[in-house]
């Protein structure tokens, strides 16, 4: 490929990804297929100010209708002096740009509906003092999803650092791809914004908001009960060189690793695992429950999908301080599988992968059914969360039973009532009591 080709390829693909952040999933999709509309709305978030639709109300745009009706008044060298005064405005700051040195350090994940601080390093680079500077002047296009606050700066004189900070609001669960970190200036007279646009992606990591359980039993089943408790006894103190991660408080200074510490430029401890463990799957249901339930959950704040994702992450959170093996099995729409592997500390990667999971339109057990039952034979126990009761999981749960596998089936539902025909060994839940974190015991 030439190099104009490539920096044709280049100029459209950055047509087609306004930089006003977007919700990774479908809602990107959505987004990206009326780029003209993004570009738009870029362009009035970055550019243009209360101040100057102001004017452009009051003064210029009555002098521009007077005269196209064709009606001379001595008024309307108001208008023309106006627009003189913006343009001239406009022109100054152009001039007077600022070149900044701009850093942005900030989580990257936070927990669904709780605040956020984002730290800027701020240097001034130009010859010039900055004023009434900007930093991060884009806001997210929805509001309801995600809310980021936009930090002034009086002044910066020439080669000054300054840090400041601005905070943000996490009010839906999903991984965000965030606006792009721009600076800017209405100096002389904020009538338009002068600055610039970074090209780095910048993604926050929004999880479920989740209670910790005081109590958690999923019971073990007679299925290996033998062959684990052998290899318990046989392993004992015996561990297994598992792989390597980073340092962390409480960690045995004679398990750092040198050469991994050195190459990665922080301390990195060897980590082990033991044989004998039990194998705990979590099958999470994320079936779509159309419009109408959409809506109402919307309305009365109890969506089955949510509440179940949020216990989820209260369950696994709970078995990543048990010796326990992981095996998570979760579609929406893709499939997500996880596995500890003996691992621990492995909590964040759950959390990024509940956070970025959607409502499944098909029935997500067609593909969760085969890989369950592929691991069957390894598996202890199986804790189902389900956002639906009907005869096809009604048969899921009698064949794992016939496994001998410990099982906890756990059904969310949108109201409080019970369902009629649940088997003993269903826990019921409401959706709102498990998002206003009233369950605290499974």
């Amino acid at each position: 490929m030439t190099t104009r080709a490539r920096k044709g390829s280049g100029l459209w693909r950055r047509l087609r990804n306004p930089p006003i952040g977007y919700q990774q999933g479908r809602r990107s999709r959505l987004m990206r297929n009326f780029p003209m509309v993004c570009w738009v709305y870029y362009w009035l978030m970055a550019h243009t100010t209360i101040r100057l639709f102001v004017i452009g109300a009051v003064g210029v745009g009555p002098t521009a209708l007077l005269m196209l009706v064709g009606f001379e008044n001595r008024m309307a060298l108001v208008g023309f002096a106006l627009l003189a005064w913006v343009s001239a405005c406009i022109a100054v700051g152009y001039f007077w740009r600022p070149r900044l040195s701009v850093e942005a350090q900030m989580p990257a994940r936070v927990e669904c509906g709780s605040r956020f601080v984002t730290r800027y390093t701020v240097t001034n680079r130009g010859r010039r003092t900055a004023r009434d500077l900007v930093i991060d002047t884009l806001i997210y296009s929805d509001w309801l999803s995600l809310r980021r606050q936009r930090v002034e700066l009086g002044e910066l004189l020439p080669g000054e650092t300054e840090t400041v900070s601005g905070s943000g609001h996490a009010l839906t669960r999903g991984v965000f791809t965030l606006p792009a970190l721009r600076y800017d200036s209405g100096f002389p007279c904020g009538f338009w914004r002068w600055g610039h646009t970074g090209t780095a992606e910048r993604t926050l990591s929004v999880f479920p908001r989740y209670t910790r359980l005081e109590a958690l039993d999923i019971p073990l089943g007679n299925l290996h009960r033998q062959d684990l408790s052998n290899a318990r006894e046989l392993a004992r103190e015996a561990l297994e060189f598992h792989g390597c991660r980073e340092f962390r408080d409480g960690d045995a200074l004679r398990h750092v690793h040198p050469r991994s510490s050195a190459r990665v430029g922080v301390p990195v401890v060897k980590e082990f695992q033991a044989e004998g463990r039990s194998r705990t799957a979590i099958l999470v249901d994320t079936r779509d429950g159309g419009l109408a339930g959409r809506l109402r959950a919307d309305l009365h704040r109890e969506d089955p999908l949510e509440a179940a994702l949020s216990l989820a992450a209260a369950i696994i959170d709970s078995l990543s301080a048990t010796d326990r093996v992981l095996e998570l099995l979760v579609a929406g729409p893709e499939v997500y599988r996880f596995r500890s592997a003996g691992r621990v500390g492995y909590l964040e990667e759950v959390l990024d992968i509940l956070a970025a999971v959607e409502p499944s339109r098909g029935d997500p057990l067609d593909r969760l059914e085969p890989l369950l039952f592929e691991e069957i034979r390894a598996i202890q126990s199986v804790c189902l969360i389900l956002t639906g009761w009907d005869a096809r999981r009604e048969a899921l749960v009698r064949e794992i039973g016939v496994w001998e596998i410990g099982m906890k089936v756990v059904l969310v539902v949108a109201h409080g009532r019970q369902v009629h025909g649940l088997p003993p060994e269903v826990v019921c839940l409401s959706a709102r009591d498990v998002l206003r974190g009233e369950v605290h015991g499974l």
